[in-house]
This record gives structure tokens, sequence and C-alpha cells, in this order.
């Protein structure tokens, strides 16, 4: 199997298994991971935007999806089906590659990789944080690296389909 195939067969392996995860767990996990790398932001209030709205955040080929609002200091899992006022979606890869900065979010926009549906505002203000994340600084050093090597592997696998100039 070569390399590409490999690279293209990682959401095949994800999704059963994320099918037998509860989204209880699912949704409790992302909260606490959540909560605790966005600690500086929610204090400061560079999440307000979320605040009293509900926003989806959806891994396309794994499909994924988790409904998120912040409430008072904490941002908060919701269950599922919840209307969202803006969805952001995306394959896993091209939100790999976002969050580690191997490419911004208006080549992933414009090349059709990264979509917004729903209130146009809220999405760009969304689209504008996930930007300004410095995943350095946030993870554990151990883990940005690994996660910042498995993203310069997709980005030399798959950086000719999302078109990166």
């Amino acid at each position: 199997m070569n390399t590409t195939n490999w690279v293209s067969s990682i959401p095949k392996i994800i999704q059963p298994i994320n099918k037998l995860i509860p989204e209880r767990i699912i949704n409790f996990g992302s909260e606490q991971l959540l909560n605790r790398l966005f600690k500086e932001e929610i204090i400061s209030g560079d999440l307000d935007f979320i605040s009293e709205r509900v926003i989806e955040i959806k891994v396309k080929d794994i499909d994924l999806s988790l409904f998120l609002t912040l409430k008072g200091n904490q941002l908060k899992a919701l269950k599922r089906p919840v209307n969202a006022d803006v969805q952001l979606s995306a394959d896993g890869d091209a939100l790999l590659l976002l969050i580690y900065g191997k490419v911004d979010p208006d080549t992933l926009f414009f090349n059709r990789k990264l979509m917004v549906k729903g209130n146009t505002e809220l999405g760009l203000h969304l689209k504008n944080f996930l930007d300004t994340i410095e995943v350095n600084q946030k993870l554990p050093k151990a883990l940005f690296l690994i996660g910042d090597r498995f993203s310069d592997f997709i980005y030399k696998e798959k950086g000719e389909t999302i078109q990166i100039s």
C-alpha cells in the first residue's frame, strides 16, 4: 500500500471506532479538553462570540459532529440533534492541516475543503479564531510534535489535492 492510500484509509479505520463510543463520552472528553486548551481565551472574552449561540464542528470523513456553546465561563458540548447557528465542516486531514498551521483557512475555504453553513458572520469569527490558535503553545510538547509530524506527512501526501500554493 502506498502512503497516499494509507493516509486515505485512516478515516475508514477511525469511523467505526467513533461509532462505538457513546456520544456523552465524546462530549465530556471534548468539553474537558477544549476548556483546558482555551482557558485563557474564555477568560479574556475571545470566545464570547459563541455565547448563547451553537456552533457545529463537523469532521465529515469520520461522521463526527460536535455542537458547542459558551455558557458562563465554560464551553459546553450539547447533545444532538441541535440546530446550530453555524456549521464548520471539513475532512479530518484538512482540519489537522488548519490546526497545525500548514494551510490557512481561506485556502481551504476557497478550495471547498472547509465549508461554512448558516450565520456567515459567526462562521467568519470561528474561522478567524481557529486561524489564530498557536497549537505549539497549547499542547504538551510531545503531543504537539507527533501532531506536527503527522500534519507534515499529510501535507506532503495530500497537498496537491488541497491545491496548496
